[in-house]
């Protein structure tokens, strides 16, 4: 049983080598590929651009974490910013909710990957201190992007990093993951609400102890999703339905996918999904 084991390891670290190898042969990339990539996309300077992503060697970027990083800060330019989220669980808010004794926007690690944890621990990355859904931000004007996210009970609602998003027109990219690590979906969420035969949150408001960037700790109110909404999600009907009026573009660099839809599209998308009584549902779920 320990041979056949060792045997296994060993051969997947022969295929993990081999294909490396084979990405760093014929599906490389560099830094200025990817910005150029970007610009067809229809990434400008002064856009304001959140990120999604996966960073791995087999991906077939030439250069580090803190290489890509740059590249898309290039891409939005001096005048523009940079945005990523910084969750801190994997599970549902739900259960997070439940079990979080504190939430240290300077301190509590984010689960996004490793891009991201590298992102917030960058000089000039701000964070807002809403322990549900925290964003990550540099730029011109960062403070005003993560300030009072932590008022907002709904952590995706008018008023939040989310909403300012929406409003400057902003973008939003996934870097080597799908369409379903799309954190806006939850600001869609909160707009489609009143629509539902069914709630979107929990009744009751959590209690959270919040350290903030002064590292003074103050209490805040957060509503967590109802009971069963992971189940409930349906991201491949918003993702077919934007699909079909060619809303997310693609673009294939490499070894590594990456798409992009601009926000006002996909609200307006989404608007438009309500109005004809479509939602990005499962009709059966408990």
């Amino acid at each position: 049983m320990r041979q056949a084991k060792q045997v296994k390891n060993t051969l997947r670290g022969i295929h993990r080598r081999a294909r490396r190898t084979f990405v760093n042969w014929f599906l490389s990339y560099d830094a200025e590929q990817l910005l150029a990539g970007l610009r067809r996309l229809g990434v400008a300077p002064g856009d304001a651009l959140m990120v999604h992503a996966a960073f791995e060697p087999h991906h077939g970027f030439r250069g580090g974490i803190g290489d890509a990083i740059e590249v898309f800060t290039r891409a939005v330019g001096p005048d523009g910013h940079l945005l990523m989220p910084s969750l801190a669980y994997h599970d549902s808010l739900l259960a997070y909710l439940r079990r979080i004794e504190r939430f240290d926007v300077r301190k509590t690690p984010t689960v996004m990957g490793l891009m991201a944890e590298f992102f917030r621990r960058r000089p000039g990355v701000l964070r807002s201190a809403h322990p549900a859904h925290p964003i990550l931000v540099q730029g011109p004007r960062a403070q005003w992007f993560v300030e009072g996210h932590e008022n907002s009970a709904h952590s995706c609602a008018a008023g939040t990093p989310f909403d300012k998003l929406l409003a400057v027109g902003g973008k939003v990219a996934f870097f080597n993951v799908s369409f379903a690590h799309f954190t806006f979906f939850h600001y869609l969420e909160h707009r489609v609400a009143p629509h539902l035969a069914f709630p979107l949150y929990h009744d009751v408001p959590f209690d959270v102890r919040v350290v903030n960037a002064q590292g003074e700790t103050v209490n805040i109110k957060a509503f967590a999703y109802a009971e069963g909404m992971q189940q409930r999600r349906h991201f491949a009907v918003l993702e077919g339905w934007l699909r079909e009026k060619g809303l997310i573009r693609e673009l294939r660099l490499g070894a590594s996918t990456v798409l992009l839809v601009d926000l006002r599209e996909v609200v307006a998308a989404v608007d438009a999904m309500t109005q004809a009584g479509k939602f990005f549902y499962h009709s059966n779920a408990a």
